[in-house]
């Protein structure tokens, strides 16, 4: 009976993801839908196996509600086969990239944007860089992803770290700011 209310659930979300702009391959699972946002030629593209966790119980770290994917006029999120993201805030003003098999852990926050001119009300332009997490990367918990920043394949990001530089591939970074602490 479990399975079955999971496949209907599954379904249904998938569908109305769809209905919402995302494209989506074979085999993406959403438990649970997440708050999408797209506007203009926004694109949102989901790889084959993607796996979108915006429930609880999908995954206990999340927090429900949380899930947001976002984009803007031209901008592309694209998640490529195999990676996943539990409960956590993409927003895309410009392009966000996550590569194959790479997860994003729970309450993550990746914005490609500074999201508003700095300082407020200065009416410079609003600084705004593509983000691209590599292959097999591993983003822990309640980090942030700022704009500007790549990621090399393999790499580890420790929870609750800030990243504003690039990581390279294969290093293990932590902290805030993060550093590389291990290649």
């Amino acid at each position: 009976m479990k399975t079955l209310v999971l496949t209907w659930i599954r379904t249904v979300c998938r569908l109305r993801a769809r209905r919402a702009g995302c494209e989506l391959g074979a085999g993406v699972i959403l438990n649970g839908l997440p708050y999408i946002r797209r506007k203009g030629s926004g694109r949102i593209l989901l790889g084959d196996g993607v796996n979108v966790n915006a429930s609880r119980w999908g995954n206990w770290l999340g927090t429900p509600g949380a899930m947001i994917l976002s984009v803007e006029d031209g901008a592309v999120l694209e998640f490529k086969a195999g990676s996943g993201v539990s409960s956590s805030q993409i927003i895309a003003n410009i392009g966000i990239e996550i590569g194959e098999g790479s997860m994003i852990g729970a309450g993550c926050l990746l914005c490609d944007s500074d999201m508003h001119e700095v300082p407020l009300g200065s009416g410079k332009a609003t600084a705004k860089a593509p983000i691209r997490i590599g292959r097999n990367v591993f983003v822990g918990a309640r980090c942030i992803i700022l704009k500007g920043v790549n990621i090399g394949d393999g790499a580890v990001v420790g929870a609750g770290s800030v990243v504003s530089r690039d990581i390279p591939a294969g290093a293990t970074a932590v902290g805030n700011p993060a550093v590389v602490v291990r290649k």
